[in-house]
């Protein structure tokens, strides 16, 4: 299991037990995860994560992608996003 991969799944763990909509798609090295959140605007938005290697690539609904690491800091940034959000 790659740093990536642990990354992902601590991810879905943790949205997951807030009771954020949490979808995997795919298998092996194309496996994604989505999770959907409610904007202020009362729309719901969904995030895409893929892991390639130890970077994990993140998209939104309109293809927009942006690549971070596979870091602590990072775990933390996207699960702020529950409080932002």
């Amino acid at each position: 299991m790659t740093a990536g991969d642990r990354f992902m799944k601590k991810i879905s763990d943790f949205y997951d037990d807030l009771g954020y909509p949490v979808v995997w798609e795919g298998e092996g090295s194309k496996r994604q995860l989505e999770i959907q959140f409610k904007s202020e605007s009362g729309y719901f938005v969904t995030a895409t994560l893929l892991a390639r290697g130890d970077d994990i690539v993140i998209k939104d609904e309109w293809g927009r992608e942006n690549i971070i690491k596979a870091t602590k800091g990072n775990l933390e940034q996207i699960k702020s996003w529950s409080e932002e959000r």
